[in-house]
């Protein structure tokens, strides 16, 4: 039974029932990688700890051009659900599967075979370089089954389902609490162990998201791993600048993994134990920004144009208040989450540190998100592209190449983050404004 309409229900209304299962669904996904940290921080120590976060860059920027793609796939679904194009839509999800099958493959495959070369190339310290290695490359096992697992979630969320994926996410995380502790705690296999762990929770969700699909009588039921030219086309349009947006930001992440890695291993698990911390606190803001796309093509695609225009001030206060709220939580009181991760005093000074940089950044990232979203929604994937790579990935790596050896300190490498959140910020709004309101209030007067 539908029980969510972003199309028909009021802006918050909506919003809130479809992104509370999309949060709850997220921070059991974001278990996986905690639960990680936690094991491996408590029971094996902190150069484990600096091995995983030396890995997990590189995972995102591998896979990040892929699940772009999926994201794209996503804007295209929920065009058309909103217009009510049902045979498009499944030959669009027959499609998509059919790209993510092969892509899998070919990223797992890839990753395998070029881990010991991605770690050497950010300067991953030689005492942590074999169990980073180790890592990675039973990672890459599973990437197959995370892009599945990623592209059937971008299915049922396109349609207004999130209750499904979170089902889905809290058995796969409950998996991999369990075989972290065994595989670690009593097996004693160190990283590998967290790394197998980690590779059967990933074929748990994605079966689960693909067993959904294949049985379900609705009519986003996949059918088929066809691929269809016309919805590959369009896939490709909205996903390619979005996949390569992910890939590219990503890349400026493992720069700054790199740079990191030269402030020594109690640096690196400092940054693994706070990221822990700031994905679960930005987790809402994060899938925010999912709900305005999805929000955005839906109404789009039912041609409710005034709808899209007035939802963005409701998005906003939501956003601003949020990130407000957890911004001051983090600055001052984020050593006490993190102190879960590890009691040693040089990895939560280094974390502490970090949160006092990011944390009064966090309302220029959300805002930042919230207007990708409905930029992305209607259909500007090119321009939110262009804009995020230059100022996500090109000023953040020139301020790193100019300012960093003249200020070499974490407080420097780090705020190069809410320093590019604010301009691309300001970018994507302007864009907003003078480009993508007067397009939208064009095709409402040619409508109507």
């Amino acid at each position: 039974m539908k029980t969510v309409s972003l199309t028909d229900d009021s802006v918050v209304r909506g919003s809130l029932l479809f992104t509370v299962p999309l949060i709850l669904g997220n921070l059991f996904q974001q278990l996986y990688s905690a639960t990680d940290s936690l094991v491996v921080g408590n029971f094996v120590g902190s150069g484990a700890l600096a091995a995983v976060s030396a890995s997990n860059q590189i995972v995102n920027l591998i896979i990040g051009f892929v699940i772009g793609l999926t994201t794209g796939a996503g804007i295209v679904i929920a065009r058309h659900y909103g217009a009510g194009e049902y045979a498009a839509l499944r030959r669009c999800i027959s499609t998509a599967y059919l790209f993510c099958l092969v892509g899998g493959v070919a990223v797992s495959a890839l990753g395998i075979a070029a881990s010991p070369v991605l770690l050497r190339l950010i300067n991953t310290p030689e005492e942590i370089f074999a169990d980073s290695v180790l890592y990675l490359r039973i990672y890459f096992i599973g990437t197959l089954f995370n892009i599945l697992y990623n592209m059937g979630a971008g299915v049922l969320q396109a349609v207004a389902d999130t209750r499904h994926p979170l089902y889905y996410l809290c058995a796969a995380s409950a998996v991999n609490i369990v075989l972290d502790v065994v595989f670690v705690a009593v097996f004693r296999w160190g990283v590998a162990g967290v790394a197998a762990a980690t590779l059967i929770a990933q074929t748990v969700s994605a079966t689960l998201a693909m067993a959904h699909l294949l049985r379900t009588k609705e009519e986003y039921r996949l059918c088929s791993l066809r691929g269809d030219a016309a919805e590959f086309r369009l896939i490709l349009k909205y996903g390619t600048p979005t996949g390569l947006q992910s890939a590219i930001v990503s890349l400026s992440n493992v720069v700054v993994q790199s740079y990191l890695n030269g402030f020594g291993v109690a640096a690196m698990a400092g940054s693994n134990v706070y990221s822990k911390v700031d994905t679960f606190v930005l987790l809402p803001a994060n899938c925010l920004s999912l709900t305005v796309t999805t929000f955005t093509a839906q109404n789009m695609g039912a041609r409710r144009y005034s709808r899209v225009l007035s939802g963005l001030r409701a998005f906003l206060w939501m956003g601003g208040v949020y990130s407000v709220g957890v911004g001051v939580f983090i600055f001052f009181f984020s050593q006490r989450p993190m102190s879960l991760f590890s009691q040693e005093s040089e990895v939560l000074h280094s974390g502490a540190m970090i949160a006092r940089v990011l944390a009064p950044g966090y309302i220029l990232l959300v805002f930042c998100q919230i207007f990708i979203g409905i930029v992305r929604g209607c259909g500007h994937t090119f321009a939110t592209m262009i804009l995020s790579v230059v100022n996500l990935c090109g000023l953040r790596i020139i301020w790193l190449a100019a300012l960093l050896p003249l200020f070499p300190s974490l407080y420097t490498l780090y705020l190069s983050y809410p320093v590019t959140w604010g301009t691309a910020t300001a970018c994507i709004s302007l864009y907003y404004c003078f480009c993508v309101v007067p397009h939208i209030r064009r095709k409402d007067a040619l409508e109507n």
